[in-house]
């Protein structure tokens, strides 16, 4: 029981991490091992977090020209994972986008959307679950989707959305 409990509380801190990371420009994430050890990685969005088969963390950093270089790490041998913003180069994002309410039971609104966009909501495993274009303010349905956490991606930012 303890050890679900320990996941559960890294899992969570993990998707917390994880939308810093899509809505920055630049984070800095470290995984502190249980052993005391810590690897740091310093992640843009090309770059990628995901489970692997429910007991493996795998953390992808683009290298150019040469692919992805990938690390794995047991979740049993992970005490935390911590995610910090470092700087935001390029386009600033359009912090004025909001979805509401949230968290949400059937649809959600996009507030204060820039015409019609093309919205992409997904998993916190990366899984793309669903594509829609919205105008701002139109009802988006997501009653066809679990009970979880989401990040909903416009052309100018990214947002947490929780399912109920």
């Amino acid at each position: 029981m303890k050890r679900i409990f320990q996941r559960g509380l890294l899992l969570l801190t993990f998707a917390l991490g994880l939308v810093f990371h899509l809505a920055a420009q630049s984070t800095q994430m470290t995984i502190h091992l249980n052993d005391g050890t810590e690897r740091t990685y310093y992640m843009t969005e090309s770059d990628r977090v995901y489970f692997e088969d429910n007991e493996t963390l795998v953390v992808e950093i683009a290298v150019t020209g040469v692919g992805a270089k990938s690390d794995r790490f047991n979740l049993a041998d992970i005490r935390k994972i911590t995610c910090n913003e470092t700087e935001n180069v390029g386009e600033t994002s359009n912090t004025s986008v909001y979805l509401s309410p949230n968290p949400v039971h059937d649809a959600f609104i996009l507030r204060n959307l820039n015409g019609k966009e093309s919205i992409h909501i997904y998993a916190l495993d990366g899984r793309l679950v669903k594509s829609v274009e919205a105008i701002g303010n139109q009802p988006i349905d997501i009653s066809d989707l679990s009970i979880g956490l989401y990040l909903v991606k416009t052309q100018s930012c990214t947002l947490k959305m929780i399912k109920l």
